[in-house]
């Protein structure tokens, strides 16, 4: 008796699949299983990484979405949550960069000079973190991850972003993410100033204490979700000068005009209650810079008047305690015009690291500081760098970050709209880094590397794709659907 084949034999394409998702799924079972036994979170946390991987593998662009938007508002979460020595957003990044290598995107960049750059800062970095370590200086490995891994995990930021971007469109739905998320974070940080029941404690659950007010405090400092003011400002000041950038443009593509509103009331709100001086000078220098680049510079200068009207009257009060403390003369100093943080950062550079200087040059001294220092945080991201990995480690973090805004100013230049308002986004924000890094070491610390690093590599991907010199991705490519032809306006 015969039987036809259409009631014998599974479908080609059925049984192909087939072939491929068991083994996955057994392997994400096996993983889960073993994570059980180290957290109670490690069965979720894999499923959850499974989901996004299958999601990557269909569509690119959401590597790009969790690189840019989701890593840094996790990145100020402490270490071990899930995997001992590794954070949350770290465990993102390397699970997206990693479907994205296998798949290979539908577009292909060479090598670029931001490839070659970041490169080097990571592999200097490694080098000096391994040279230190090996020679006894840093006595543990986790010292070593904290030092040495970072520069390497800003260019898998990088890299994962900017080869996630297939069109135009694809960067207007990170643009969306990348506005929309930061609501939470500032959200949160809005919490903690009105001392909403549990925020506090939650946060301090899982970032640690760090320098944010205790639950009761009068102090009205936020920090949001992570552990220091400084790194909740540097997460913050993309999104916000991102929506002033495209409201200034009366683009409407990525959000309409209320949303834009919104999202740049909430942040500026959040940011202006950080109270961290030092963006009271930064965010209106990015947005003038966006003005400029964008030719809507007397709309910038007048949007900045009214948000700093606005700002003082209603946070007068956490403005005022704040100031206050600013007046008052820091410890082992005169009276000064300077803010008494700054009087302090110039005590403890003449005091604790400048003497340091001449043997760090060569090859620094490593993380650990030496028993001299009182004051250990350098609260300065060139003697940071230069202690970290002499002065070979702070060239190739300048060199770094001068080719990300060199890319950007080409960006800017041969773009229009929304991809335009993107790239005068990380050329306003780089602009000011200088003199930021002179009173905090932004670029070594959680929240404004990695906000700024995933956005740039988004927002300066689509003018210099062009159609891959694969005939197709990896894997898993329908028949009948082709590389997409992409121009500068996708």
């Amino acid at each position: 008796m015969s039987v036809g084949r259409g009631t014998q034999e599974a479908d080609p394409s059925t049984a192909s699949v087939l072939w491929r998702a068991v083994p996955v799924l057994l392997l994400v079972a096996v993983v889960a299983g073993a994570t059980a036994a180290i957290t109670p979170l490690g069965p979720p946390a894999v499923a959850v990484v499974a989901g996004i991987a299958v999601a990557i593998w269909h569509r690119p662009v959401v590597a790009a979405v969790v690189v840019a938007a989701v890593v840094p508002a996790l990145a100020g979460l402490g270490r071990g949550v899930l995997v001992p020595g590794l954070k949350i957003s770290e465990l993102l990044l390397l699970a997206c960069a990693v479907v994205v290598f296998v798949r290979r995107p539908r577009v292909w960049r060479p090598l670029s000079g931001v490839d070659l750059g970041l490169g080097a800062f990571a592999v200097a970095g490694l080098g000096f973190a391994v040279l230190h370590y090996v020679a006894g200086v840093d006595a543990d490995a986790d010292t070593l991850l904290r030092s040495g891994l970072l520069p390497a995990f800003l260019f898998v930021t990088w890299w994962t972003a900017s080869r996630s971007i297939e069109s135009r469109g694809d960067l207007v739905v990170v643009l969306r993410w990348v506005l929309g998320l930061s609501l939470v974070p500032a959200l949160i940080g809005l919490g903690q100033y009105v001392e909403v029941p549990g925020v506090r404690e939650a946060v301090m659950a899982t970032v640690g204490e760090g320098l944010m007010p205790a639950p009761g405090e009068a102090d009205p400092r936020i920090t949001g979700p992570f552990p220091i003011a400084h790194s909740f400002g540097g997460y913050l000041i993309v999104p916000l000068v991102l929506a002033a950038g495209l409201l200034l443009r009366g683009d409407r593509t990525v959000l309409r005009r209320w949303q834009l509103v919104v999202v740049l009331l909430v942040d500026t709100a959040a940011m202006v209650l950080a109270v961290t001086i030092t963006f009271f000078a930064w965010v209106p220098v990015a947005v003038l810079v966006v003005g400029l680049v964008l030719r809507r510079l007397r709309r910038a200068a007048v949007l900045l008047a009214v948000a700093g009207a606005v700002a003082a009257v209603v946070f007068a009060t956490a403005l005022d305690t704040r100031f206050e403390q600013q007046a008052t003369p820091a410890t082992g100093t005169d009276d000064s015009l300077l803010p008494q943080t700054v009087q302090y950062r110039i005590l403890i550079w003449q005091r604790d690291y400048l003497p340091l200087l001449g043997r760090a040059a060569a090859v620094g001294l490593g993380i650990d500081t030496p028993d001299s220092v009182q004051f250990e945080a350098t609260e300065n991201q060139y003697l940071t760098l230069v202690l970290r990995g002499g002065v070979g480690l702070l060239l190739s973090a300048v060199l770094a970050l001068t080719t990300v805004g060199v890319r950007a100013l080409r960006t800017v230049r041969a773009t229009e709209g929304a991809e335009r308002a993107a790239a005068a986004t990380v050329l306003g924000i780089l602009a000011f880094l200088p003199f930021a890094a002179m009173v905090w070491p932004y670029v070594t610390n959680a929240g404004f590397p990695q906000a700024v690093l995933g956005f740039a590599g988004a927002a300066l991907a689509v003018e210099h794709a062009r159609p891959s010199r694969f005939p197709a991705p990896l894997y898993g490519v329908r028949a009948g659907r082709e590389p997409v032809r992409l121009t500068s306006s996708g």
